[in-house]
């Protein structure tokens, strides 16, 4: 990999270490595992170098009492993908939005919030997106048994 490429300027400037990984074992660049503070200004450093978010979603660790939030960045001109992982309680789990920073990650966001209920921190539009809004289940986590 070429030194000092889009992807390392932007850890740089958030002030997080370049942690490459093997591309043709994990089809990413860098994968990191980050404090949820940490999110918004990677983001706004992944913006300003020609970054684009891929998804925004969410793994239930149920025996860990965790949700991990999960980000795929790319780049639009280089392949550089960027996987970024944020631990979070499954009790009232809160993470800021970058919905500001990409305007794409508000679909995403909302998906999450409803599938695993993960609030986003000023995310602009909190509608739900695929169940009504009076719904109190989150399908995708681990412990849903259904409706009843």
């Amino acid at each position: 990999m070429v030194m000092n490429n889009p992807l390392q300027k932007a850890l740089d400037k958030a002030g997080i270490e370049y942690q490459p990984t093997e591309f043709p074992n994990s089809g990413l660049h860098c994968s990191l595992v980050l404090d949820k503070e940490q999110v918004q200004p990677l983001a706004r450093a992944l913006s300003r170098n020609g970054f684009f978010i891929e998804t925004v979603t969410a793994v239930d660790k149920l025996k860990d009492e965790i949700f991990e939030c999960v980000y795929l960045f790319n780049h639009y001109e280089e392949s550089l993908r960027l996987l970024v992982r944020v631990s979070l309680p499954r009790n009232g789990a809160v993470q800021p939005s970058i919905g500001k920073i990409f305007p794409g990650a508000v679909w995403h966001e909302r998906e999450t919030t409803e599938m695993f209920g993960i609030r986003f921190e000023g995310c602009l539009d909190s509608r739900n997106l695929l169940l009504p809004e009076d719904a109190d289940f989150h399908p995708l986590c681990k412990d849903f048994s259904g409706v009843s």
